[in-house]
Formats: C-alpha cells, structure tokens, sequence
C-alpha cells in the first residue's frame, strides 16, 4: 500500500474539510449544479408568460410565471417583472375602473415583491423596488383617490420607508440603487 503524498492529503483534506468558511452561495448544492439548466427552462416560461399575457390567458401566464419562480428563484428580475405586471398591466386605470380592484393587484404585485425578497439572491434589489414603486407610484394614487388602500396615505408612506431601510441594510443607495460602499463587499478569496 502506497501512503498518500502529503500534497493530496492537503488536498483531500481542504475539499472535505467540514471547518472550510461560510459557502458564498446559500443556494441548495442541488440548485448550484442545474443553475444554468434551470436558468434557461425559466427563460422559456418567461416567454410563455409574455406570450399568455399578450393573448389575455392571465390565469395561465400567473402559473406559467409561477413555475418559472420555482426553477430560478434565484433572480431579482423575475420577482420584479411579475410585480410590475401586476401593478402596470392589472391594475393600470385603463384595463381596472375599481378602486378596489386596482388596490387588490397592487396588494398582490407587493406580495411577489416580499415573497421575492426571501427567496431571491439580492433581497435589497428587490426591496429598492418596493420602495419606489410604493413612494413614487402607489402614493400619488392613494393621494389622489384613484386607489383605495386600507390606512391611506400614512399606510403608504409606511411601506415605502420600511422597504428602503431594507435596501440601505443591504448596503444599496435608496437614491441611485448603487452599493454605497463597496469595500463592505469585498469578499476575501
């Protein structure tokens, strides 16, 4: 029996050692390794929905959207992108006359926003969104009458400041959505 060179132990060692630092990506070792296979079957649900949106089958392109969140969590984008539907598209005065109704999607694109927030690799990005889409669109809404949102304006005021005290601990700039200080990412390698 040939001992091991000490070289190749070092080695075994390292890749096998339970005492290597803190894995830089939380996702499930099963998601790393079908990442790229999933991230490209995602990719096509994305179009399916855009293509279900455009012909009007929206319960369809909601599951559609929803399998697409499932494969590739992971993105900001896809939590945004059905959020922004939601809020544009559903709940946009031209295609939703009723107040109410208006409020529910809105509510509903806020409920990916947070679900987004979780389960996505940059929660702060997310939440950037949040606070801006709450600040700068739901606001003037709910200002003006043309949404109905349960706790009025102070309720809105209060979602938008929560949600951009989430992006600055996430080290982002409310103001540009850059990283305010980038030494506090610096990884060591």
């Amino acid at each position: 029996m040939t001992p091991l060179r000490p070289i190749l132990a070092l080695v075994a060692l390292g890749i096998a050692a339970p005492w290597h630092g803190p894995d830089p990506d939380p996702r499930p070792l099963s998601r790393r390794i079908s990442g790229p296979v999933s991230s490209m079957w995602a990719a096509g649900h994305w179009i399916q929905f855009d293509v279900q949106v455009h012909n009007s089958e929206m319960e369809r392109a909601y599951l559609t959207a929803d399998r697409a969140l499932e494969l590739d969590p992971w993105p900001a984008a896809g939590w945004i992108r059905l959020a922004e539907h939601l809020w544009f598209i559903r709940a946009s005065a031209e295609r939703e006359a009723d107040p109410d109704r208006r409020a529910h999607w809105i509510a509903a694109g806020l409920q990916v926003l947070d679900e987004g927030m979780e389960r996505c690799g940059s929660p702060g990005e997310v939440a950037l969104v949040k606070a801006r889409m709450t600040g700068l669109y739901l606001l003037p809404l709910v200002q003006d009458g043309a949404i109905n949102w349960a706790g009025g304006v102070s309720a809105v005021e209060e979602l938008s400041r929560a949600a951009f005290q989430v992006a600055v601990e996430y080290g982002l700039d409310p103001r540009a959505g850059i990283p305010r200080d980038t030494k506090s990412h610096d990884h060591d390698h």
